[in-house]
């Protein structure tokens, strides 16, 4: 989905939009945007003055540094940042990560503040996992991504059969999670509505794959 995006606006262009608004709280200076983004000097003055002049992003002198930021008082904000998070952005640095993992994954998705666009550059990625994988699985699939995000990144991880299960028994947490917005890496809504109607289908309760329980990798 980053070519998505790429193909819209241009690479160079795609790679500072992510920078700056998957990072939205944040500033850089000329040389951190170059060395974040992986193009030219030139390209990346030209994308900055662009972007500036249109009031995409601010521009601020510090000092020696002249610093730029998204601008959250741009009109299309919320559009740009919801843009960005969903394909240059975090949920394709997990949809690959979790690639490997896909032929056994009914669905996955983020959740919680960065799918209601309320995160910030320090907030943690709320990750669901529902599939034939264990949690050590993927911790180990998230590592490298949790390294070039620069974020925590919280999974929670279910077999199908105990997931339907807390579903039919109205756990909390779920169903506060499945209500909120939720940006889909694997499956989307199709493939979750079904995960829930199975458990009717059946006729009989599901029971947790023994020796199976929902994990999460909390901060230290």
């Amino acid at each position: 989905m980053d070519g998505l995006l790429a193909a819209l606006v241009g690479h160079t262009r795609c790679a500072v939009l992510a920078l700056f608004f998957s990072r939205a709280d944040e500033a850089f200076y000329l040389r951190q945007v170059v060395r974040y983004v992986g193009a030219g000097l030139g390209a990346v003055q030209r994308e900055l003055r662009r972007l500036s002049e249109a009031g995409i992003i601010r521009r601020e002198v510090r000092g020696r540094h002249v610093y730029y930021q998204a601008n959250f008082e741009c009109p299309i904000f919320g559009e740009l940042h919801g843009l960005v998070v969903k394909t240059a952005g975090v949920a394709d640095v997990l949809r690959s990560a979790l690639a490997g993992l896909v032929a056994r994954t009914a669905t996955s998705f983020v959740y919680g503040s960065l799918a209601k666009g309320t995160g910030q550059a320090a907030s943690d990625v709320d990750l669901m996992v529902v599939g034939d994988v264990t949690f050590a699985e993927v911790v180990a699939a998230l590592g490298p991504a949790q390294e070039q995000l620069g974020r925590e990144i919280n999974p929670t991880v279910y077999p199908p059969a105990e997931f339907r299960g807390k579903l039919a028994q109205g756990h909390h947490f779920l169903t506060t999670v499945l209500r909120e917005p939720k940006i889909f890496l694997i499956g989307g809504e199709h493939e979750l509505a079904r995960l829930a109607e199975k458990r009717l289908v059946d006729g009989s309760p599901d029971q947790p794959a023994r020796g199976r329980r929902p994990a999460r990798r909390r901060r230290s």
